[in-house]
């Protein structure tokens, strides 16, 4: 490798670092330099302006190193190709406009690309420093989280433009009751709750694999952290990501036994739900209340009929909607359909063909992840 190739080479590296850094802090960083500054949606967008320039380093790349596109052969990277080309097919031919489309491709389409570039200039050095940045970036918002969930006043952010008309300092978990629900430096607690799967993971697997029994002073603040997002799907999603840890670390012989086991705690739990779920405990913060709406049941039978809108939106659209028509680009263009799901978001607007294809890419990638857990802790995290 000559040493323009190698400069080339660790640019990308270098733009795919500040991504993974700065990511976590994109919701903060926007409201406060938006309210400060002004030219909010161009502060936003330095994301896309930084994958622009790392794509047109990728092309000087690959004309300089033809053989780096080999890299590319790969099942999940021709997948992730397949479903965009089938998003830009669909978008075309049901055209639901220019702006639509192209918020639509931005949000689906970046992390796909940033992908595709993290495959060009892969190598283990560079996924060291990925899992440390992603890791001290993650501490910044744990700390942060915890002042906002302990001593911070709830309202803390509103010195930084955080408010009604950007995003909420903070939220109650249910109205008129005290508990509440912070976000830290994330657009929300259910995308704070979400983020922190990855980071909790991966301390997790430091501490049972590498015995770094340090690094629990990170994963119980983390922890708690988590607790108090208050978001059910990131509780579940945490628990399954622990439990594929736990999996992961074990022979076969334990983990066959370590299944059967927790098939038995699921039957259990099954079969003691008339009792715990009458609990004030769980009415309260996991059920969220139901004596809040006037058929007696709680916000879950709404989510569950949002999913099934969802589902048969889908199911009378097959071929899809096009790009943008639903999702967060509905916030932007004004029009579209909101889901509780990004699966089905992402069926409504590409189609049958589509989902199955990003649903392929999710399992390609998952089970690429499986096989090189025993060599990269940061692949089983």
């Amino acid at each position: 490798m000559n040493r323009l190739t190698r400069r080339l080479e660790q640019g990308i590296q270098g733009g795919l670092l500040a991504l993974v850094a700065l990511m976590p802090f994109h919701a903060f960083l926007s409201v406060w330099l938006g309210t400060t500054l002004g030219h909010r949606a161009l502060i936003q967008s330095w994301k896309e302006v930084l994958l622009v320039i790392l794509c047109g380093l990728a092309i000087w790349l690959v004309i300089r190193e033809p053989e780096r596109l080999g890299r590319l052969r790969q099942p999940a990277i021709l997948v992730a190709g397949a479903f965009l080309a089938i998003a830009l097919i669909v978008t075309a031919l049901l055209r639901p406009g220019f702006s639509t489309a192209l918020y639509g491709l931005k949000i689906d389409g970046e992390f796909l690309v940033a992908f595709g570039l993290a495959t060009l200039v892969a190598a283990p050095a560079f996924g060291r420093r990925l899992v440390t940045t992603a890791l001290a970036s993650a501490s910044l918002v744990v700390v942060f989280g915890l002042l906002q969930s302990t001593v911070l006043p709830p309202d803390f952010l509103i010195h930084f433009g955080y408010g009604p008309t950007t995003v909420l300092p903070y939220e109650h978990l249910q109205a008129g009751v005290s508990s509440l629900r912070f976000g830290s430096t994330l657009g929300g607690p259910n995308q704070l709750g979400t983020y922190l799967i990855i980071p909790l993971s991966l301390w997790a697997v430091m501490v049972m694999r590498d015995r770094r029994w340090w690094l629990a002073l990170a994963f119980i603040p983390g922890l708690w952290v988590m607790i108090h997002t208050y978001s059910r799907g990131a509780w579940i999603g945490l628990l399954a990501a622990l439990a594929v840890v736990s999996l992961g670390l074990m022979t076969r012989t334990w983990r066959r036994w370590t299944g059967v086991g927790m098939g038995a705690v699921i039957v259990i739990i099954a079969l003691l739900s008339p009792i715990w779920l009458k609990s004030p405990l769980i009415q309260h913060y996991a059920l969220h209340g139901a004596t809040l709406f006037q058929s007696g049941q709680g916000s879950d039978y709404q989510h569950l009929d949002s999913l099934r809108q969802g589902l048969s939106a889908i199911a009378g659209a097959p071929l899809g909607h096009g790009l943008g028509t639903a999702g967060p680009a509905v916030f932007f263009t004004g029009s579209g359909r909101i889901f509780e799901s990004y699966y089905l978001q992402v069926g409504y607007e590409t189609g049958l063909l589509g989902l199955v294809l990003f649903g392929a890419l999710v399992i390609l990638v998952g089970r690429g992840l499986w096989r090189r857990r025993l060599v990269s802790p940061a692949a089983l995290g």
